[in-house]
């Protein structure tokens, strides 16, 4: 074992359908001998990165080349707070995990979530590692937040789409972004600047009053506190003002890195499942290849900057 190795962090941007990508960037760094010693994730690289941490990367490859759609939305159940319920998704996310807690694997890992009470965000690095991959993967509206630790959580690329940050503060001597979005959360500008506009419009027509006066007089069996169950429309409404606020972030910092990888993954798109997902897994392998000498260079700037000198005998 090499003592003096420098220790190296990767950080996974949400990929929605294009986690494949993912599968094929690990396998490629260990087939070169380079051990990933955290991973940061959100959204769909938190699965790959339970499955790649607890030994699990073939079976996730097999389901997700075999998985078809009927047998996916049969996952999806009715939820509150959203449209769908992941319980049998946080299930099928156990198949690759074998029950294990982050304590028990390595590299270590911390999957990023939103919370939608206090607005800030929350790195899970201990306990259930299923459920803390279904919890990064709960798109706001999309998907019933779920409650961990007293706090309701969501996908935490709400905050920030690539958890650069988070592989800093785990200590790494070398931190290596990829961005599979282009964009620095969830939701788009344009998004974003139609949400500024609605709040201005709510202000000055005193929705929000009207709204309080009607829940007061009619009360919505669906909608409760944040310490509750929230209505789907609430969550949008409170993560929507959650991005605005991260979006006044200064994300040129914080996205500060010793290697940012852009994968061109414009030109997929999802038409032949099959043939997406190949041509995913391919790109994956392709780019960490590219990279690999980068990340070697940078292994070996580390390493000779960390070295103490021996003073010559006199």
């Amino acid at each position: 074992m090499d003592n003096n190795k420098p220790t190296i962090g990767v950080a996974l941007s949400g990929s929605g359908s294009r986690l494949v990508f993912y599968i094929g960037f690990l396998e490629a760094l260990d087939e070169a001998g380079i051990k990933v010693d955290y991973i940061a994730a959100c959204s769909g690289g938190s699965v790959v990165a339970a499955a790649y941490a607890c030994g699990q990367m073939q079976e996730l490859k097999n389901t997700i080349f075999t998985l078809d759609k009927k047998t996916f939305f049969s996952y999806l159940k009715r939820g509150k707070g959203g449209l769908y319920n992941l319980d049998k998704i946080e299930e099928q996310f156990r198949t690759f995990t074998n029950g294990l807690r982050f304590e028990d694997v390595k590299p270590l890992m911390g999957f990023v979530a939103a919370d939608l009470e206090s607005g800030k965000q929350v790195v899970m690095s201990m306990g259930d590692i299923a459920r803390a991959a279904r919890i990064s993967c709960s798109l706001p509206a999309l998907c019933e937040p779920v409650r961990w630790g007293g706090m309701t959580l969501i996908d935490g690329g709400l905050l920030s789409i690539i958890p650069v940050d988070v592989v800093k503060d785990a200590g790494m001597d070398i931190t290596i972004g990829i961005n599979m979005r282009g964009t620095k959360h969830l939701f788009t500008n344009r998004q974003i600047a139609l949400k500024k506009i609605f709040n201005i419009f709510k202000k000055a027509f005193l929705i929000d009053y009207l709204e309080k006066a009607l829940d007061a007089i009619l009360p919505d069996p669906d909608d409760y506190d944040l310490e509750e169950k929230p209505g789907m429309l609430k969550i949008l409404n409170k993560s929507m003002d959650i991005a605005i606020e991260a979006n006044k972030k200064d994300y040129s910092k914080i996205l500060e890195c010793d290697l940012m990888i852009s994968p061109n993954i414009t030109k997929f798109r999802l038409k032949n499942i099959e043939k997406l997902n190949q041509q995913l897994l391919e790109l994956g392998r392709k780019t960490a290849q590219d990279n690999i000498p980068k990340i070697l260079e940078l292994t070996e700037k580390k390493k000779k900057a960390t070295q103490v000198p021996i003073k010559q005998q006199t």
